[in-house]
C-alpha cells in the first residue's frame, strides 16, 4: 500500500481547516487513530488522565490521546459549553467523514495538488498507524492503540515496519503460508537483517549499495537500483544485478512514471520486457522524496509482495535518516544556511517589532507539542512581553527566568516557530536574533542534505523568509568532542531535552532560577517524570566524565 501523505503532508492539510471543529476532527483521526464513529463517541468524561498522558475511555475500546490533542479538545469543549457526558463533536459519523473531505478538497484547491482531494478519514487513521510503526513502537501496541484485534490488522500498513519485531509478528499473526509466496516471505525476512547491514554504513552511497546487494540475493529479484531526482530527471546512485547502463535506459524511458512515484509518494509497478516488472517506490516513502528504489522482478507481483518491498524501503529510509543525523552530529564540515525572516507569524520576529527592541535566542529545546526557546529580550520588561503574548495561540507559556546585561531572560514555549520548522528537517539552529521586525536565523545541515527541501519547507510555513547565504564551513576542533559524542550516544532524546532545559533555565544556578515544576510545565511532562529523566541524565553525564 502506498502511503497517502507524510507527517509534513498532514501538517499542510491541517492548515486548510476553517474551524476549531474541523481541526479537532482531523486531529482525533490522525493523532489519536479514531474511526469516524469513535470521534462521535468522545465526551469530556471519556478523557482519563494517566500520569503525564491521557486515554480515551470509549464504549468498545480504550484509545491513546496525545496531550496536545487533549488540550485542544478541552478548549473546544469549554468554548461550546459541552456537557461532561455529551459528545464533543455532536454530528453523525457520515458528517465526520464529510468534514475531513471538505478540508481535503480545500487543500487540493489551494495548493493545486490533486492528491489531497483523495484524503479521507481512513487515510488520517492510516497515517496514525504508519507514524508509530515508523517510530519503532511495538506493533502490538500500535495494533491496540488503533483498535485492531491483533497484529494481523497491521498487514496493509507494512510500508513502515519496525524491523525484527514486525517480521516476527507477521510470522506469528500475519497471512497464512498460502497467502504469501516464498519470494514475499524472503523479502520480509530481509527486515530482520537489514538493520545490522546498515548499522556501520558511513556514507549514503554505501547504504544504497548494501540495500541493492541484499535485494538481489533474494531468488527472483534480478536487479535493484537507487536513483535520485535532479533538475531534469533521475540519476543512478547505486545498482546491482545488471549493468548500470540498463538502469540509465530504464530511468530515461520511464521518466514520467518515476516522477509520479516521487510526487505521489506511492509505489508503482512498471512493465518491462517479457513477464518482468520493476517495483518502484519512493525511498523512505516521505513526501517530497527525491529518491526511488527499484526492484526488477521475474513474473507477476502480488499486493502482499509489493507491501513487503515497501516495508524494506521504509526500513532503509529510516536507516538513511539515522545516518544523516549521525553525520550531522559529528561532521567536521557542514553546510551553513543563513535565513532572513520577516514574517510577523514568527513570534521572535513579532516581538522585536514591539514591545522589544531586540530578541536573541540563547537556547533551543524540544518540548511539549512544539519548542521551548530561551531568549534575552532587550528594551522591554517581562510583564510587557507576557501582556503582548497573553492571547497568542502560538504561545503556550511565557516565563521570566533571569536578568542578563542586555535585558531579561525569558522562556517561551511555542507551538510554531521557524526554528521548530528547521529542527524538523534535522537542521541544527546555531543562532536566532531579531531586531526591528527582521530576524536572522543561522542553521547547519549535513553537507549531503537536500538544501532545497529545507528552504522550501521553511518558506512554505513562513513565506516572508528567504535564504540569505549558503556556505560550507569547517567546524572548530573541540578537544571535548569525544566526551560529547559519547554522552549523546547514551542520552535519550527526552533526557537530553530535560538536561538542556535545566541548563538554559538556570536550574543548576544558586539560587535556582527555575524549579523542577516550572521546567516540567514548559516541557509538558509530569514533575516526577522530569525528576526521573534529570537524575538519569545527570548520572550518565557523570559516568561519561569520570569513566571517559
Amino acid at each position: 500500500m502506498g502511503r497517502p501523505f507524510s507527517d509534513a503532508g498532514y501538517d499542510r492539510l491541517r492548515r486548510y481547516t476553517e474551524s476549531h471543529r474541523e481541526d479537532l476532527v482531523c486531529r482525533l483521526c490522525g493523532e489519536a487513530g479514531l474511526r469516524p464513529a469513535e470521534v462521535t463517541q468522545v465526551t469530556p468524561d471519556s478523557v482519563v488522565p494517566v500520569d503525564d498522558a491521557f486515554l480515551l475511555d470509549l464504549p468498545d475500546r480504550t484509545a491513546f490521546l496525545p496531550a496536545d490533542v487533549e488540550h485542544d479538545l478541552r478548549l473546544y469543549a469549554d468554548a461550546t459549553d459541552c456537557a461532561p457526558d455529551a459528545p464533543v463533536v455532536d454530528v453523525s459519523t457520515r458528517r465526520v467523514q464529510m468534514l475531513v473531505r471538505e478540508v481535503a478538497d480545500r487543500a487540493a484547491d489551494a495548493t493545486g495538488e490533486p492528491h489531497f482531494a483523495d484524503v479521507s478519514s481512513r487515510d488520517l487513521r492510516e497515517q496514525f498507524v504508519l507514524r508509530h510503526l515508523q517510530g519503532g513502537v511495538d506493533p502490538r501496541v500500535v495494533a491496540a492503540a488503533a483498535g485492531f484485534d491483533s497484529v494481523a490488522g497491521l498487514a496493509p500498513y507494512l510500508d513502515e515496519p519496525s524491523g525484527v519485531e514486525l517480521a516476527a509478528s507477521l510470522a506469528a499473526d500475519g497471512p497464512t503460508d498460502g497467502e504469501l509466496s516464498t519470494r514475499s516471505r524472503d523479502a520480509l525476512s530481509l527486515l530482520a537483517t537489514l538493520g545490522e547491514a546498515f548499522a556501520d554504513a558511513t556514507t549514503t552511497d554505501e547504504l544504497y549499495r548494501r540495500l541493492c546487494d541484499r535485494l538481489v540475493a533474494v531468488e527472483g529479484y534480478g536487479s535493484a537500483w537507487v536513483a535520485r531526482g535532479i533538475d531534469d530527471g533521475l540519476e543512478r546512485r547505486a545498482h546491482a544485478g545488471f549493468d548500470g547502463a540498463v538502469v540509465d535506459t530504464l530511468l530515461a524511458d520511464h521518466a514520467d512514471d518515476l516522477d509520479d512515484v516521487l510526487r505521489s509518494g506511492s509505489s508503482r509497478v512498471l512493465d518491462l520486457a517479457g513477464d518482468d516488472v520493476a517495483v518502484c517506490l519512493p525511498f523512505g516513502a516521505t513526501e517530497g522524496a527525491d529518491r526511488v528504489l527499484g526492484v526488477g522482478v521475474a513474473g507477476p507481483v502480488t499486493d502482499a509482495e509489493t507491501d513487503a518491498l515497501v516495508a524494506v524501503g521504509g526500513l532503509a529510509g529510516r536507516a538513511l535518516d539515522a545516518l544523516r543525523r549521525r553525520r550531522r552530529l559529528v561532521a567536521d564540515v557542514v553546510t551553513e544556511l543563513r535565513f532572513t525572516v520577516r514574517d510577523t507569524e514568527a513570534v521572535v520576529v513579532d516581538l522585536s517589532a514591539g514591545p522589544a527592541e531586540r530578541v536573541e535566542v540563547t537556547g533551543v529545546v524540544p518540548g511539549g507539542p512544539g519548542l521551548v526557546l530561551y531568549a534575552v529580550v532587550a528594551g522591554t520588561t517581562p510583564d510587557a512581553v507576557s501582556d503582548s503574548l497573553a492571547d497568542d495561540e502560538r504561545v503556550e507559556r511565557v516565563r521570566y527566568v533571569d536578568d542578563d546585561a542586555d535585558g531579561p531572560v525569558l522562556e517561551l514555549a511555542l507551538s510554531a516557530s521557524p526554528a521548530l520548522r528547521l529542527v524538523g528537517f534535522d537542521a541544527r539552529v546555531e543562532s536566532y536574533v531579531a531586531e526591528d521586525g527582521v530576524g536572522s536565523l543561522v542553521a547547519t545541515v549535513a553537507t549531503d542534505a537536500d538544501v532545497r527541501a529545507v528552504v522550501d519547507g521553511l518558506s512554505e510555513q513562513y513565506p516572508a523568509s528567504s535564504l540569505a547565504a549558503k556556505e560550507t564551513v569547517e567546524r572548530t576542533v573541540d578537544p571535548g568532542a569525544g566526551f560529547s559524542a559519547s554522552l549523546r550516544d547514551d542520552l535519550t532524546e527526552r533526557q537530553a531535552a530535560v538536561l538542556r532545559a535545566a541548563y538554559h533555565g538556570g536550574y543548576f544556578q544558586w539560587p535556582r532560577e527555575s524549579t523542577a515544576e516550572e521546567l516540567a510545565d514548559s516541557l509538558d511532562v509530569a514533575s516526577p517524570t522530569l525528576h526521573n529523566h534529570l537524575r538519569v541524565a545527570q548520572s550518565k553525564l557523570l559516568d561519561a566524565f569520570f569513566e571517559g
